[in-house]
């Protein structure tokens, strides 16, 4: 029962079960109006058989009754009682196997009482009442049996069919009060109809059980399969195989299963192959600084530099490679705490002229010595609650990116507009080279560094990712757009009203 196709074609297997189970209670609730149709659907058969017979023995009595046979003295109704007498004979004849034993068959009057002394049953049919005759719907022919019950003053109701009698043995039985004759039984028992029955339930049932196992074979395999896919490819996973993926099919959910698999395995494989340039990275990026404060410590251990200039030289490369590797260390330190929801952002108020303001005057000298003009403007709302050391973090590294690619002549805007009720849009635009397309969905990546407009790479990459992380961490995005030759902006949207959650785990 470990398998879920088993649990399934178990599961299925007693639905059907339950189902066949209910549909017999419901049928056996039901036989007994199926055991009168069935009963009185014979009867009328017979009675059709009985009514044909009797008018034909009457026909052929009447026939054969010669005037001179007839005693003096005899009338109408002698001869009547003779005719019943002789159809009574009839159909009480033993060896004629014309009635079974449990059939009776009896002449009635217009009122629906049995004729006295007319009955081929073993018990007297005398001062029995035909019911519900006066009540029953005229058939289409004269002699379509009708539907009735006869009341036996010694036993139980049984049911029977009555059947008028022909004109001709009408005529023949005149003085008689004979109108119908009717043809009575007991109803078929409960245990005859399930007998008649049984056989053929049963074999429905089977060949419907046999059909809904295969039907469920077949349904439980196409979950089951799927499934069993996803665990052989999640052990893959799990033995490093990330480029594992499995095909969506079978139901809609397991569908979706196999969907969100396969986007879990490109995410994983995508974080390992991450985590492999971030290590490359970081180990390059502190060899350079290391080797050289590695190189120069040891010269003047040894005594290969000397001097005092050589000494000074020395030292001052070693302390500004020193602070190379405390910067980097200090800002994956910085993004790692912000990714991982460590830092949380004040929520102040802040006057976005102010920001602009102070951001300016920070860049004011730079904007002076490269020849870079610096303009700023703000439109609409003005106002916003962040954390105001942490936005001109983000303003600082986008300016810093701006002026760094701006050639001397050129231009760096800082804009702010409402984009909608409740967002800011805030952006930062340059007039310099451009990047080229394929690096911009790089741009935030950890370690990515594009080339300047002389072919050389700047600054260790992590810049944009804190830039990006803080401004989710407000509830924003930001992102880039750029067109070589005419220079890049840098886009990114707050809520007026801040945000206190931490920021989105990276996945």
């Amino acid at each position: 029962m470990d398998s879920l196709q088993v649990r399934l074609l178990v599961t299925y297997f007693f639905v059907i079960a339950v189902t066949l189970g209910l549909a017999s209670l419901s049928l056996l609730l039901q036989l007994g109006e199926y055991r009168d149709s069935i009963s009185y659907g014979n009867l009328e058969d017979m009675g059709r058989l009985v009514n044909s017979q009797a008018s034909l023995q009457i026909q052929l009595s009447a026939d054969s009754a010669l005037p001179g046979d007839q005693p003096s003295g005899s009338t109408g109704d002698d001869s009547g009682k003779k005719l019943l007498a002789d159809l009574n004979n009839y159909f009480n004849n033993s060896d004629s196997g014309r009635l079974s034993r449990e059939t009776t068959v009896a002449v009635i009057d217009a009122s629906g009482r049995v004729l006295p002394g007319f009955a081929t049953s073993s018990t007297s049919l005398d001062g029995s009442v035909v019911r519900d005759l006066a009540v029953q719907p005229p058939g289409d022919a004269l002699n379509d049996p009708r539907r009735c019950r006869l009341d036996r003053p010694d036993g139980p109701d049984i049911l029977c069919v009555s059947t008028t009698l022909g004109a001709d043995a009408l005529a023949a039985l005149e003085g008689t009060n004979a109108s119908a004759i009717i043809v009575a039984r007991p109803a078929a028992s409960l245990g005859e109809i399930v007998g008649d029955l049984f056989p053929r339930l049963v074999f429905s049932g089977l060949i419907g059980v046999a059909a809904a196992l295969v039907l469920g074979f077949a349904l439980s395999q196409s979950v089951a399969a799927p499934l069993r896919n996803i665990a052989r490819a999640a052990r893959s996973v799990s033995r490093g195989n990330y480029r594992q993926r499995v095909p969506a099919t079978g139901p809609r959910e397991v569908r979706d299963l196999a969907a969100n698999f396969n986007r879990m395995t490109e995410e994983v494989q995508r974080s390992q192959q991450t985590l492999r340039d971030f290590l490359a990275n970081i180990s390059h990026e502190l060899k350079t600084p290391l080797t050289s404060i590695r190189g120069f410590s040891e010269a003047m251990l040894d005594g290969t530099i000397d001097d005092q200039v050589g000494i000074e030289r020395s030292a001052k490369i070693i302390s500004d490679e020193s602070n190379r590797v405390l910067r980097l260390v200090q800002e994956l330190l910085d993004l790692s705490r912000i990714e991982s929801g460590q830092v949380s952002m004040q929520q102040d108020e802040i006057d976005l002229n102010e920001l602009f303001g102070h951001v300016g005057e920070v860049f004011a000298l730079r904007s002076e010595e490269s020849g870079v003009s610096l303009d700023a403007s703000i439109q609409g709302q003005a106002h916003i609650r962040g954390d105001f050391d942490r936005l001109e973090q983000v303003m600082n590294n986008l300016l810093d990116n701006a002026f760094r690619h701006t050639p001397e002549g050129g231009t760096v805007r800082v804009a702010c507009r409402d984009l909608q009720p409740g967002t800011l849009q805030v952006t930062v635009a340059d007039t310099g080279p451009g990047i080229p397309l394929n690096d911009l969905p790089h741009l935030f990546e950890r370690f990515y560094r594009g080339d300047n407009q002389n072919g050389a790479r700047q600054g260790y990459g992590l810049g944009l990712a804190i830039s990006r992380e803080i401004v989710r961490a407000h509830g924003g995005e930001i992102w880039a757009t750029s067109e070589p030759g005419r220079g890049t902006t840098f886009v990114f949207t707050l809520p007026t009203g801040g945000r206190a959650t931490p920021p989105r785990q990276r996945g």
